[in-house]
């Protein structure tokens, strides 16, 4: 029931969390080896893992496979 503009919203908000979220868990499991923090490379990577769950959850992984198999076969 909601229109095209507020999941678009949403999805950009969404790829726009789960980017920053990438971002802090390379930049902390690289910070904490550097020091061999074992908890800071858990929470490095537990980060990464929900950064990713949350950009496939945007859906821009599936618009571009959709808009990819569609351009290939109208040719």
């Amino acid at each position: 029931m909601t229109n095209e503009r507020v999941k678009s919203v949403g999805g950009y908000f969404l790829r726009f969390l789960g980017g920053v979220a990438v971002i802090i868990g390379v930049l902390a499991i690289f910070s904490s080896l550097s020091q061999g923090n074992l908890v800071g490379i858990i929470l490095g990577v537990v980060f990464v893992a929900g950064g990713a769950f949350m950009l496939k959850r945007s859906g821009g992984a599936s618009q571009a496979r959709g808009a990819a198999s569609t351009s290939g076969s109208t040719r």
